[in-house]
């Protein structure tokens, strides 16, 4: 994989800002991740799921534009906010998709996954929030361009 979305209504880290990244040997990523401070590490604020809805969609429509020249989308699916995420993320092939989520309400996660077709998705556990794991899987594929 050489150009990966990182897409998350959370933050990755104060530091990885959203936008393109490039590494070494040719590899990409696009972060797609939440810039008006709630649910950011950070601030530690919470992002209530109104705002969480608008946040997927507006980073989804942002994600859009790529999409014909990414490899792979990796997704946060969080307690609350996974249905959207998994809604839109049906639109590709689950070879392309991997979801980050913990395990807040992991079977209802399970059976969206299923009903949108997309069992063969990959998925990552994390910690509620995806903070960190999300960061990790970033700097990974930075790396070494792999997810782990």
């Amino acid at each position: 994989m050489k150009k990966i979305a990182f897409i998350t209504y959370n933050t990755l880290s104060g530091e990885i800002s959203s936008g393109w990244h490039d590494g070494p040997r040719g590899r990409r990523a696009l972060i797609l991740q939440n810039t008006k401070g709630e649910g950011s590490r950070e601030t530690g604020a919470a992002i209530g799921e109104a705002n969480r809805r608008e946040q997927i969609c507006s980073l989804w429509i942002e994600l859009q534009k790529s999409l014909p020249e990414l490899d792979h989308v990796v997704i946060y699916v969080g307690s609350n906010g996974s249905e959207s995420a998994i809604t839109l993320a049906a639109q590709l092939p689950a070879s392309k998709v991997t979801f980050v989520g913990c395990d807040c309400g992991l079977s209802y996660k399970e059976v969206l996954i299923r009903l949108a077709g997309l069992t063969e998705a990959g998925r990552i556990l994390c910690e509620c929030g995806g903070h960190r794991t999300m960061e990790k899987l970033y700097l990974s594929f930075m790396k070494t361009g792999k997810l782990r």
